[in-house]
């Protein structure tokens, strides 16, 4: 018989991190209803949010990818991605997944890492770190100007941007989308 430790959850509020505390207030207006947490790790929101991630040390309710997600189609009001949209190799695709188990009028709020504040990743120097957790490699590096860019290009998915800004300063900026009819 095998004997899991349960591992401790940081919420908000119990979190000895002052900047993910910052990022996660930027949220706060937009969260309401049944959400998940994509890529939560070993913290979240709060208790009421779905905590879904692929790696099982962090003890997820939801062990998944973000691009394959087992919620039914207009399940959830709300999706929160902290630090975790810049880890899919196609980022339109999870996108389209999000919106799909999102009802219409749903969120979907992202912290982004901003590239003109954070390092780019480097394999070569961060390949220690990434051998430790392969879940953690970037494969795509913004600031906001190109991350609105970017997801403008995409105007055959059902939503439109309703609030982007800095995060935390001089470290990470979010992107607030909602999720419209078809057109």
């Amino acid at each position: 018989m095998t004997i899991q430790n349960k591992i401790q959850i940081k919420y908000y509020g119990t979190s000895d991190d002052p900047m993910w505390q910052m990022e996660v207030e930027k949220l706060f207006p937009w969260i309401d209803g049944k959400g998940a947490d994509i890529g939560c790790g070993l913290r979240t929101i709060d208790d009421k949010i779905i905590r879904v991630d692929i790696d099982e040390k962090v003890q997820p309710e939801v062990l998944a990818s973000g691009d394959k997600l087992p919620f039914k189609d207009g399940e959830l009001d709300f999706i929160t991605s902290i630090h975790n949209f810049e880890h899919y190799p196609n980022q339109k695709e999870v996108l389209t997944e999000w919106l799909r188990v999102l009802k219409v009028g749903g969120i979907v709020a992202i912290v982004h890492p901003d590239i003109d504040h954070t390092k780019k990743q480097n394999p070569e120097i961060d390949n220690p770190g990434l051998k430790a957790n392969p879940f953690n490699r970037h494969y795509h590096e913004h600031n906001p100007a190109s991350f609105i860019k970017e997801i403008k290009k995409w105007a055959d998915l059902p939503f439109q941007i309703v609030d982007y800004g800095p995060a935390c300063i001089n470290w990470s900026f979010y992107v607030i989308l909602k999720k419209t009819e078809r057109s």
